[in-house]
């Protein structure tokens, strides 16, 4: 009778020792195909609300600041015209057959080889206007090319014809006319119609 009892107690310790092994063994609660849940593959199924450390940045990912003092490719300043001619003006004047005192002839004087014909000025306040007639033996195409030459190199730029003239040129203060005359005889009779300002 004792060793029956013995042989019972040894099975009951070894049923609760399966029972425990099951219970709290590596593999308990889980299913066959059961992992342990990744910490990192949790984390990252998270969503993020800025950029990650370390991430590498693409082109355009960033705005970079204006850079101080300017580039290289930025339009130079644009320099301001002073005027042709300054104050004090010449008095009004006319002559026949030669260039009145205080003419500016550096500007719109005859050209080379030109005979004078009738020059006067007419000046108020800033303003002057300058007349010119002058004959050359000189073709009319050879006294544009001229005027167009010595008045763009003084900064001026060409504008439409007005009407008859040959050439038109304007600046920010000042504008010239060519003009020819017909009928004359002999010669190229042309004529300079030109108004300045001082400011």
């Amino acid at each position: 009778m004792r060793r029956v009892v013995i042989v019972v107690a040894v099975v009951v310790v070894l049923g609760l020792g399966i029972a425990l092994w099951l219970a709290f063994g590596p593999n308990s609660g889980r299913g066959p195909g059961d992992a342990s849940p990744d910490p990192a593959s949790s984390a990252s199924s998270e969503p993020t609300t800025g950029p990650l450390p370390g991430a590498t940045p693409t082109t355009g990912s960033e705005v970079l600041p204006p850079s101080e003092g300017g580039g290289s490719d930025r339009l130079p300043p644009r320099t301001v015209q002073a005027p042709l001619v300054a104050a004090p003006l010449p008095p009004s004047a006319s002559a026949l057959g030669s260039l009145v005192d205080g003419f500016p002839s550096a500007i719109v004087g005859p050209m080379s080889g030109s005979d004078v014909v009738e020059s006067s000025i007419a000046t108020e306040g800033d303003r002057m206007q300058v007349t010119l007639t002058a004959r050359t033996d000189a073709t009319a195409d050879a006294v544009t090319k001229h005027f167009e030459a010595s008045w763009s190199a003084l900064g001026l730029h060409s504008t439409p014809d007005a009407g008859t003239a040959a050439l038109t040129f304007a600046g920010p203060y000042e504008s010239m006319t060519l003009a020819f005359s017909t009928g004359t005889g002999t010669g190229t009779v042309y004529m300079i119609y030109s108004v300045f300002r001082t400011k």
